[in-house]
């Protein structure tokens, strides 16, 4: 199967506060400025019909701007932290199990004219505006920078050379995918040159994160508690004040378990209206924001991890990793954590007071380094708890594991009866699924954690098994065609991230829609017939009808209930139980 695109950047999206206002309670029309109001998609390049990219998914809006669209009196002000501009990166999952990388920028821009005038909103208001790139490929360092050019450049006090949204065109149609571990391409934003590669495939999977802001919240034990709970397939609940953590912990944890795959649901910025999804029985991974009330869900079993304060709660008990692998895996993490710090065990009793200074410090010295490491490490320990797997793998079509037999020979080389965390590891969903990926498949051949286990038994550096990546890579240059001159000659200033411009057919439909919304408060006491126009043209014009929104809400509303109800099944079957995870 080939690449699913060509191209890094797959579309350019702006949302914010559409045409037809609703509140996040389903309040038609402006509430008024405190109310928060359903996120729009206001602008989209390519258009879906014209990409030969799989199309955003519908719920884009919502997931980008989780907490809705808020009004404010004011824009940017320098001395008001809470009107800068921030960026964060989100992961979004396909009904397959693909994912689909955004990184947004959120922002405060000015009400439009049109929009302001239909709906009496008072002069000079502000509501929150997000632009975003997005792409199948992980490659989060340039979807950032690329994101965040943009943002800069819009708003720069010496203009840009060109219209934003040529800039955007330009910028999405031509720069290509990087072949793996063969060239890295390089592209420029006007002055600015960023550039893009991607690690060869026989390597550990391409992880363009940082790994410190795990390592940063969590101290080494709650790091490896949260490793099992996630490779016990529990129901994990990240909480943090930033959406950034959220999401790169969540990415991070689930890099740390490679060769394995999280098989569940996955959200790690869960949109506010969907908190009641955490009562949802089968095994997830979400994050959700430390302001969000959760007092009205039940939590029985849920795996809270507070990531603002290094603290894990749970009503079960999750099996301890065993030994010997527990004091491996602690004492290899503390030794890249604390290099410096030698009496491990005074650590472990002072960690209340030394342990945070002492991580704060040491954090300023992290790199790409550190992250290999620290996976490198995760690897090894899955190769020594997995000792031998591959002779209780039974050579038929569907690879069937002879759990029993391996737990005795694990057992006669511990000494110790079968450990709960490994009888209910090799019973997992991720377990079963590795076996099927790695052994008689197209993966085989690129299989770390059996080169791994090689290598070990042939005395050989576990490092050995990873590709050379000191050759160099072949440079792909593209041009910019205007070489940042302004065509015109003047540069372009702008006081709002502008609209991209609309067809005639779009335009009269985005009319239709606020003249009704005029017309409403023009004759309060009458009951207008207006045909109800999403702003892709279909026409819902019965009264009572649903809108647009209200039926993409409730479908996005129905498939991630089918999907919860579709997996909490396949694992039923897999399990071979009729019992709910708790």
């Amino acid at each position: 199967m080939g690449e699913r695109q060509s191209r890094i950047f797959e579309y350019f999206v702006v949302c914010g506060l559409g045409p037809e206002l609703r509140s996040l309670d389903g309040a038609k029309g402006f509430q008024g400025t405190h109310a928060m109001y359903m996120p729009s998609v206001l602008d989209q390049f390519p258009s879906s019909k014209d990409s030969d990219c799989p199309p955003p998914p519908p719920q884009l809006s919502t997931c980008v701007m989780p907490a809705g669209v808020a009004f404010y009196s004011s824009g940017f002000s320098a001395s008001d932290k809470s009107s800068h501009p921030h960026s964060y990166p989100i992961v979004l999952t396909e009904g397959d199990g693909t994912k689909i990388y955004v990184s947004c920028v959120a922002f405060r821009n000015p009400v439009s004219d049109d929009i302001a005038e239909a709906y009496r909103i008072p002069p000079n208001s502000f509501v929150d505006k997000c632009i975003c790139l997005v792409s199948h490929s992980p490659t989060f360092r340039v979807l950032r920078e690329a994101a965040e050019e943009l943002f800069r450049l819009c708003f720069s006090p010496s203009g840009c050379s060109k219209p934003i949204w040529e800039i955007v065109m330009h910028l999405v149609l031509n720069v290509p995918l990087p072949s793996p571990g063969k060239n890295c391409i390089l592209f420029s934003i006007e002055n600015t040159l960023l550039s893009v590669e991607v690690p060869p495939k026989d390597g550990l999977p391409h992880a363009d994160i940082p790994f410190h802001p795990l390592v940063q919240c969590l101290d080494v034990d709650n790091l490896i508690r949260l490793f099992t709970a996630v490779l016990l397939e529990r129901r994990i609940l990240l909480r943090a004040n930033k959406y950034s953590l959220l999401t790169l912990v969540a990415e991070a944890i689930c890099h740390l378990i490679y060769p394995f795959k999280w098989q569940h649901v996955y959200i790690p910025l869960l949109f506010f209206s969907g908190v009641d999804y955490i009562d949802a029985p089968t095994p997830y991974m979400m994050g959700l924001p430390s302001g969000v009330d959760t007092s009205d869900v039940t939590m029985d079993g849920v795996v809270v991890v507070d990531l603002d304060y290094n603290r894990i709660t749970t009503s079960e008990d999750i099996p301890s990793i065993p030994d010997p692998e527990l004091g491996h895996l602690r004492t290899e993490l503390m030794h890249l954590l604390y290099p410096n710090l030698m009496d491990l065990d005074h650590m472990q009793t002072t960690a209340g007071g030394l342990f945070g200074d002492f991580h704060r410090r040491n954090n300023k010295s992290w790199g790409e380094q550190h992250d290999l490491e620290l996976r490198m490490i995760f690897l090894k320990f899955f190769a020594s708890i997995l000792s031998g797997y591959r002779n209780f793998v039974e050579n038929t079509a569907a690879r069937v594991f002879n759990t029993q037999a391996f737990l005795k020979k694990r057992s006669r080389t511990t000494n110790q009866p079968p450990e709960p965390m490994v009888v209910q590891f090799l019973d997992s969903q991720g377990f079963f699924e590795f076996l099927e990926r790695s052994h008689g498949s197209e993966e085989s051949g690129h299989n770390l954690l059996d080169k791994l286990q090689d290598a070990t038994a042939r005395g050989q550096n576990p490092y050995s098994v990873l590709p050379d990546t000191t050759s160099e890579l072949e440079i792909t240059t593209i041009a910019d065609p205007s070489g940042g001159t302004a065509v015109s000659g003047a540069p372009y200033y702008y006081d709002r991230f502008p609209a991209n411009a609309r067809s005639q057919d779009q335009e009269d439909k985005r009319k239709a829609i606020l003249a009704a919304a005029s017309a409403a408060f023009e004759h309060p006491n009458r009951h207008i017939l207006s045909p109800r126009l999403d702003i892709t043209g279909h026409n819902f014009a019965r009264a009572g009808s649903l809108s647009p929104r209200e039926r993409a809400a409730e479908r996005e509303r129905m498939v991630l209930d089918i999907k919860v109800k579709l997996q909490m099944q396949i694992a039923f079957d897999m399990l071979g139980t009729l019992d709910a995870p708790a």
